[in-house]
């Protein structure tokens, strides 16, 4: 693309049809689907709540991509103009993890104690009505339901300007973006709650889906910035991605790191201090027993290498350092969904093994198919958007 006032572009896709990369994502794939059948004969247990783990994992990425994009419209923001399609792309593997929504439920009983067993004191009695399988499954399909049709509205919108540079399709998305997010905060907030909070029957936290969408923010971030340093690696995203969209990336990512720390730190302290039996019977467990260790690496990995390696200027232009502190918070995110999940089956630490490995590769085979599909067949940059001058030239930074 190249127009009067606007630096050229070169190589914004869409992403060339590397069929060696599909074959190997869809070998990940089938290990993936091989260890969960082998899982299931070997220890089903822990193979529904592995299942658990890497669905809650891709969702939050999903949704982080979603969400980085709703921000940017719902605040009229120019600096990620060039970026935000990247966003859009990892919102993509929503409608496919929709069917994996329907394995999930098969499990439901091997996962939740509350969906075979009968209340047996106060905390589990005033809990009956709301946690039920129907009503469990009834809120899923719509939190989805809801997250899909927001999502499709928005990137359809957005590759529709792509075609007919129409500037009333961003203040479309940027009515739509508003909607979402306020919807997408309760609607996800519940979603955590049932997913994961809801574990431990017993356990309550008013701030716990506020944990859980901080970690989806930062990963979200962190995987759309692996996602545009490789691509700029590989002779994509030319001029249109600078040192300037990389640095303002970079701050989102150190700033995020300490929002979400905050959020944890609250939880526990609130915790720790009011020293409530069923509050108290989530930490305890997850800070004994060898997941102290865990607990103890959760915010190095999510807060401390971020915030510390991004704080030098430099470094937040640096895509090598990006990318690998982006790499670093991926894996806190895991381990930090691993520990909020496992010690609800197992008191002592569990080493990961062939289960968590392979069912993680299967997981990652198909988002990386189902992103690449995207990506293959729509440009990388928002080529129609009103603000692409403003974010390329870096007028935004003089606003």
């Amino acid at each position: 693309m190249h127009e009067e006032g606007i630096p050229e572009m070169k190589n914004i896709g869409p992403l060339d049809n590397n069929g060696r990369f599909d074959v190997v994502l869809a070998l990940f794939f089938l290990v993936g689907v091989a260890s969960f059948i082998a899982g299931l004969f070997v220890d089903a247990q822990r193979a529904w709540y592995n299942y658990l783990i890497e669905f809650f994992f891709f969702l939050s990425i999903a949704l982080g991509g979603l969400v980085f994009a709703a921000v940017q419209y719902a605040s009229s923001a120019a600096w990620s103009v060039t970026i935000r399609r990247i966003g859009e792309g990892l919102f993509s593997y929503l409608p496919g993890l929709a069917i994996t929504v329907a394995i999930l439920l098969l499990g439901v009983k091997e996962l939740y104690s509350w969906a075979y067993t009968a209340p047996h004191d106060y905390f589990t009695y005033t809990k009956e009505v709301y946690m039920t399988t129907l009503w469990f499954i009834v809120r899923e399909a719509f939190f989805f339901a809801l997250w899909i049709f927001f999502g499709f509205m928005i990137v359809n919108t957005s590759l529709k300007q792509d075609k007919t540079r129409n500037p009333r399709l961003t203040r479309r998305n940027k009515k739509l973006s508003i909607f979402f997010l306020i919807l997408f905060g309760y609607t996800f907030t519940f979603s955590s709650m049932d997913l994961l909070m809801s574990l431990q029957d017993h356990f309550y936290s008013t701030i716990f889906g506020v944990y859980c969408f901080s970690g989806l923010f930062l990963s979200g971030m962190a995987a759309i910035a692996i996602v545009v340093i490789t691509l700029k690696n590989r002779g994509y995203l030319q001029n249109a991605v600078e040192k300037k969209h990389l640095h303002d990336l970079g701050t989102w990512i150190m700033a995020f790191s300490v929002f979400m720390v905050y959020i944890g730190f609250s939880q526990y302290m609130l915790i720790w201090y009011a020293d409530l039996p069923h509050e108290i019977s989530y930490l305890i467990p997850r800070s004994s027993n060898g997941w102290q260790y865990l607990f103890a690496l959760l915010p190095l990995l999510k807060w401390l290498l971020p915030f510390i390696v991004l704080m030098p200027e430099k470094n937040r232009s640096n895509p090598r350092v990006i990318f690998w502190v982006s790499i670093g918070v991926l894996i806190g995110q895991w381990l930090d969904i691993y520990w909020m999940v496992v010690p609800s089956f197992s008191e002592s630490f569990r080493m990961i093994s062939w289960i968590e490995i392979g069912m993680f590769l299967g997981f990652f085979g198909l988002y990386g198919l189902v992103v690449r599909r995207f990506y293959k067949r729509h440009s990388l940059v928002s080529v129609g958007d009103p603000n692409l001058e403003t974010c390329l030239k870096g007028r935004y930074l003089h606003v």
